[in-house]
């Protein structure tokens, strides 16, 4: 037993110096687009992938301890006619959720990293004609959808009955939604901002008493620059509900 844990935390240990090195030396790319790509990967990638190699090491070692002294205090039965859930399956289960949530991370950081690219290219790249705002949305919106995604399939891999949880998720939702009203409008009223894109980054707006120069339109808020040089946050709902002037 002692050697197995030993080799697997000497293992995690290794591989993360291993990543840390590779990090420093691949993560940060050089010229073109291979290197954007590369400096993208190595931006999004080391933090979860390190957690994970000890994510598995530490759920290894814990199987590996609660098999040499059987200790198991508890059974959960899981259902009619399954096997009780032990503290070995209910470890694995927990690495399976905890790797799936890494992943997750991984591709929302890999979404931000991207778009920030793209933009940069936006700003510096003659030859390519991209559009700051479309951007931001569409990140915004990825991200959103991949930890949606990511958090269903945990869920499930976590055991859990997902038609109980849709059903439930359903009525909660509807109960949080009418609560935070002012959220949800504020939500759609930036799915709606994007969409009809009355102003985009780098417009000068007024709108009632609200004037300054867009810097960043999120599904939440819009965030202007006054001429004073300070930082506006404006709910996007406000939009919806007043004349929108723009100046380019």
């Amino acid at each position: 037993m002692v050697t197995f844990i030993t080799i697997t935390l000497g293992s995690a240990l290794v591989l993360h110096l291993l990543l840390f090195g590779l990090t420093k030396l691949f993560g940060k790319g050089g010229e073109g687009t291979l290197g954007d790509i590369r400096t993208a990967i190595g931006s999004s990638l080391p933090t979860p992938l390190g957690v994970a190699i000890w994510v598995v090491a530490l759920t290894l070692t814990a199987q590996k301890l609660v098999e040499h002294f059987a200790w198991n205090p508890f059974a959960i039965e899981s259902g009619e006619g399954e096997n009780a859930i032990t503290v070995d399956i209910l470890l694995t289960m927990i690495r399976t959720g905890l790797l799936v949530v890494l992943a997750t991370w991984f591709v929302a950081r890999g979404v931000r990293a991207f778009s920030n690219i793209l933009n940069n290219w936006h700003h510096s790249k003659d030859t390519v004609e991209l559009d700051t705002t479309a951007i931001q949305a569409l990140a915004s919106i990825g991200v959103v959808i991949t930890w949606v995604v990511g958090f269903i399939v945990t869920l499930q891999s976590l055991g859990f009955n997902m038609n109980a949880v849709i059903t439930i998720g359903g009525i909660g939702g509807a109960g949080i939604a009418f609560a935070s009203k002012d959220v949800v409008a504020n939500f759609f009223g930036g799915i709606v901002v994007m969409l009809n894109r009355p102003f985009k980054v780098g417009d000068t707006i007024i709108s009632g008493k609200i004037q300054g120069t867009v810097t960043s339109i999120g599904l939440y808020a819009t965030l202007l620059t006054t001429e004073d040089g300070d930082t506006l946050y404006v709910p996007n709902s406000i939009f919806n509900a007043s004349e929108i002037l723009t100046k380019q």
